[in-house]
């Protein structure tokens, strides 16, 4: 019995003095641009643009755990001619967890996280929706400019043959937090 407390108490200790090492503390408010780069949604959604807020809790000199929540908004393809008073859309919600690796003035940032896709049909009086969660991945390569972040995002979500590739740009306003 004396023996886990021991560990857990050794445990604790150790990761109490990691957790006491000075790290950032940011929130980010961005623009997001984002081309999709699979055939399936390419032709109807080809490009999409939103916005996005994140929180970074630094973890040590060179890194931060984030959390990103975005919005991104996808309309129809002019190419596609619809009847007067109709529109289709796509909308995406995704959320996603990272570890930002910080070499100054750059940073890689993997993600994990869920999108929540939204089809959405309006055919005058009427609106139609459906909506499904997909699990999704992101790798992001970015550039610190005081700040200002500037970032580059490939994002993958969905099943094959119908998952969504997605090059996405960022640019972000930094704020620091006092933490």
């Amino acid at each position: 019995m004396i023996r886990p407390f021991i560990i857990a108490s050794f445990l604790f200790l150790l990761s109490w003095k990691s957790v006491a090492q000075e790290g950032v503390h940011q929130i980010n408010f961005g623009f997001d641009a984002g081309i999709t780069l699979n055939e399936y949604y390419q032709t109807q959604f080809p490009a999409g643009f939103g916005a996005s807020v994140k929180g970074l809790y630094g973890v040590g000199y060179n890194a931060q755990l984030a959390l990103t929540a975005s919005y991104l908004y996808f309309p129809l393809d002019p190419a596609f001619i619809l009847p007067t008073g109709e529109n289709l859309s796509l909308h995406l919600l995704p959320v996603l967890a990272g570890y930002r690796l910080n070499f100054k003035p750059f940073f890689f940032e993997p993600q994990l996280g869920a999108t929540l896709f939204i089809n959405q049909y309006k055919n005058q009086p009427n609106t139609y929706s459906e909506s499904n969660m997909e699990f999704t991945f992101a790798a992001e390569l970015g550039y610190l400019l005081n700040s200002v972040e500037l970032s580059l995002r490939y994002q993958h979500a969905g099943p094959s043959p119908f998952q969504l590739g997605l090059l996405g740009l960022r640019a972000a306003y930094i704020l620091p937090l006092g933490l």
